[in-house]
């Protein structure tokens, strides 16, 4: 009987004592600069229109400051990113002397600048330059008609284009 009980311990399977085994996993991620820009609703790529209004003679100055959606641009950057805000010249080639143009490809002088003192235009070299904050940020456009003779009755219109870098 021995023998038997000796045989069938042999046959019964060993108890191993269980194994841990660890290893190591490597994860990363890249936060990279990064800006948005365009309308309010961070959806579209447009700051809409700054509209001088109607007007029947131009003999005298016209102002008008860009708004949220309507001429002033947005910008958001994450915190502590420099970024630079660039306009183009336009139909006119030059930031010096930009121009709507109206019925018969008549012309219209106007300019845009940097601030309510209107002493720096904002050109395509230098532009304006800021850091982001990680909320949005608002850069109004100031712009101007100077005093011209009328040209043709009609409308008026000039498409530029804004570029942010960062």
């Amino acid at each position: 009987m021995r023998c038997l009980i000796a045989s069938l311990l042999l046959m019964a399977p060993a108890v191993l004592p269980a194994v841990d085994k660890t290893a190591t996993i490597g994860l990363n991620v890249e936060v990279l600069p990064a800006c948005q820009a365009g309308s309010s609703s961070g959806s579209g790529v447009s700051f809409g229109t700054l509209d001088f209004g109607t007007h029947l003679r131009l003999d005298n100055l016209i102002t008008q400051v860009g708004q949220p959606d309507a001429g002033a641009l947005r910008v958001n950057c994450q915190q502590n990113i420099p970024y630079r805000v660039l306009i183009n010249a336009g139909h006119s080639g030059t930031t010096s002397n930009r121009q709507m143009v109206g019925p018969g490809s008549a012309v219209l002088s106007y300019n845009l600048y940097t601030g309510a003192d209107y002493a720096t235009v904002w050109d395509n070299i230098t532009g304006v330059s800021a850091v982001g904050n990680g909320q949005d940020q608002w850069l109004a456009i100031y712009a101007r008609v100077p005093a011209q003779n009328a040209p043709p009755p009609g409308s008026y219109s000039d498409t530029l284009t804004v570029t942010v870098s960062w």
